[in-house]
């Protein structure tokens, strides 16, 4: 029998375990079971926490999608202007690519799982629009503050994360690929064709 422990560690516990899982055996064919196991409580100890693996996949996701902005926010020096906010991102991205591939698999993994659940497509969908968002109104203001020529920034937006979303997909796939030098090359040359 499990210890008794804090809800926050305990959670921590869960969702770690079903991280695990996710990863060695995919979304779909993980059980609560599966979980249950993996993080050694009880199978009532999981449904004491978390109702469903959706409501853990909602967790899992809150927390993996917002953790690139959550690392930029801990870093002000990125924030005084709209090229060293991209840049920034990109370091970030680069950092967690090369020191965390599992974060990535469980990206992949849950990204799968959103293609074909509409309840977990709309989750991925919130936080993917909410990354844009925030790069969008980053390029906007540097457009206003002079820094920027004219320019959509919604597709430069979804640009950058589409090409952080590749790099994702290509690492979790152990492709022999360079993301640091490439990553770094094309928002180098991107921002250079927007700058004023």
């Amino acid at each position: 029998m499990a210890k008794h422990q804090p809800e926050d560690v305990r959670r921590r516990q869960i969702l770690d375990a079903a991280k695990r899982c996710f990863i060695a055996k995919g979304l779909d064919a993980t059980t609560m079971r599966d979980v249950a196991k993996e993080a050694k409580l009880s199978l009532g100890g999981i449904y004491f926490h978390y109702a469903s693996k959706a409501d853990i996949f909602r967790a899992i996701c809150n927390e993996t999608y917002g953790t690139v902005l959550r690392k930029w926010e801990a870093e002000p020096e990125h924030r005084k202007s709209a090229e060293g906010v991209i840049m920034g991102l990109a370091r970030i991205n680069i950092e967690m690519i090369e020191s965390d591939p599992d974060y990535f698999r469980l990206a992949l993994v849950l990204n799968g799982a959103a293609v074909v659940d509409t309840e977990l497509k709309n989750i991925k969908r919130a936080h993917h629009d909410g990354f844009v968002s925030f790069i969008q109104c980053s390029l906007e203001e540097g457009v206003s503050e002079g820094q920027l020529k004219e320019h959509n920034s919604r597709a430069i937006a979804e640009s950058i994360v589409a090409l952080f979303d590749g790099f994702y997909l290509r690492c979790a796939i152990d492709a022999n690929i360079q993301p640091r030098l490439s990553i770094e090359t094309v928002l180098t040359l991107l921002m250079a064709g927007i700058r004023k």
